[in-house]
């Protein structure tokens, strides 16, 4: 092994899962909980249903839970499945420095493994820490130049993580981590293009299952490059501009600023969300008395979430002039439901979207800035701004948000008692059995 940056990153992914401090578990347990919720609900969505339907009509050896299905899958089907499901809704938990949606694609496939090898949910949540500390180095060093080349960060860089976390469970050593890492490097995929479409969480379960695949594949001692981020030709070479030089080093745990999310759309729409529903109840003024409203956004959020036209509920999640119109008229944006096919065609919003106009920043904008505008028939123009970067609750705040999250969207799939009794499991993860957990899924509704 050199000393390069893959090794640095493993190296260090490592000692980041060596010793968990109490406030990285916390956080750690709540992005799961968070998961399972999404999960629950997201295995009801098209994307997923057609998914479990192919994966059906494969066979495999059964090995591995998926929720609620009542019967084993391969570990690969599991992790696909699984990491589709998380990221169906795009209601799933952010980590902003890395552009990537981390949970979906890194806790799948160990979930998979500890039923495979029949792994303790301390090995797992470490090997979880490991995971997202690794696409957190990755992702602090590459994922600007690679995001604002069209790749979805969740699709590439996740599988990064995957592996390394699936790498580290199955206790390989530097090398075969390293090996691990590469040879997800090489799987990965995912193109912004695709936002708004089923393709999308097929990204965060490609991911998934590269991870794990890279894993074991790296276990039986495929070969591979152990310097695929900073090789010539490698993966910082070829899909960002080179690993940076002043790469920073892993200096505290990136897991602690994970973001969950509490409207179920593209994260770059939050702050139009946010910074309206302010407004709206500061003046108090209603859908009808607007005139015009204008959203100042980092350039960033063209190819991001500015789909001008949509057509479809996926497609209105990534729409800021559809976002904008949700929030003047009062839409609960924290409900999955409100982003059906039906609601890009209700009349209210069609007006209030064509009222509605995206303007590019210049200059030095916060990329999670967003300034809105709203001029009422009155002659008044009302302004807030909302920069989601330093938006943040309080950890008892969070804890609490989450937990109310997961309860919204488990309890109607598996009954309330049954979401208690599962919530409760997760927040001792450490001490369950990770199977008995999974079955607490089995009569999803």
């Amino acid at each position: 092994m050199t000393n390069g940056a893959t090794a640095v990153v493993v190296r260090l992914s490592d000692a980041a899962a060596a010793e968990v401090p109490p406030a990285v578990r916390a956080m750690a347990k709540l992005c799961m909980l968070d998961w399972f919720g999404l999960a629950i609900a997201g295995l009801r969505e098209p994307v997923a249903e057609l998914l479990l339907a192919e994966v059906q009509t494969e066979g495999a050896t059964p090995a591995a839970t998926i929720l609620g299905m009542g019967k084993l899958f391969s570990g690969r089907q599991a992790a696909l499945v699984h990491g589709v499901a998380g990221h169906a809704l795009d209601f799933d938990d952010v980590h902003l420095a890395m552009h990537v949606h981390p949970t979906t694609v890194i806790l799948p496939p160990l979930l998979a493994l500890a039923e495979m090898r029949r792994l303790s949910g301390d090995a797992v949540l470490r090997a979880f820490v490991a995971g997202y500390e690794a696409a957190g180095m990755i992702g602090a060093a590459l994922s600007g130049p690679h995001y604002a080349r069209g790749f979805h960060a969740t699709g590439t860089i996740g599988a990064m993580g995957a592996a390394v976390g699936c790498a580290h469970v199955l206790g390989l050593d530097a090398p075969g981590q390293a090996r691990a890492l590469g040879l997800a490097a090489s799987m990965a995929a995912g193109l912004k293009a695709q936002f708004g479409t089923m393709a999308k969480p097929m990204h965060a379960g490609r991911a998934a299952e590269a991870g794990l695949l890279a894993a074991l594949r790296a276990e039986r001692g495929v070969t591979g490059s152990t310097t695929i981020l900073e090789g010539s030709q490698g993966f910082a070479d070829t899909q960002a501009e080179g690993w940076p030089a002043d790469a920073p080093v892993w200096s505290g745990y990136h897991l602690l600023d994970n973001r969950f999310k509490f409207h179920a759309a593209c994260f770059g729409v939050h702050g139009t969300l946010e910074a309206i529903g302010a407004l709206r109840r500061a003046h108090a003024f209603a859908a009808g008395d607007v005139k015009a409203v204008r959203l100042t956004v980092h350039p960033d959020r063209d190819a991001m979430c500015n789909l001008s036209d949509p057509r479809d509920g996926n497609a209105a999640k990534f729409s800021l002039r559809f976002n904008a119109a949700l929030a003047l008229a009062g839409r609960a944006t924290a409900i999955p439901a409100t982003y059906t096919d039906a609601v890009v065609i209700d009349s209210e919003l069609r007006r209030l979207h064509d009222r509605a106009a995206v303007t590019l920043a210049e200059g030095a904008w916060p990329e999670d800035m967003t300034a809105v505008d709203v001029e009422l028939h009155d002659g008044r123009t009302l302004r807030e701004t909302r920069d989601m970067a330093k938006q943040r609750l309080l950890p008892d705040a969070t804890a609490t948000a989450v937990a109310a999250k997961f309860d919204a969207l488990a309890g109607p799939r598996i009954g309330a008692a049954a979401a208690g009794h599962l919530r409760a499991a997760i927040d001792r993860f450490e001490d369950h059995p990770v199977t008995a957990l999974l079955a607490m899924t089995a009569s999803l509704r």
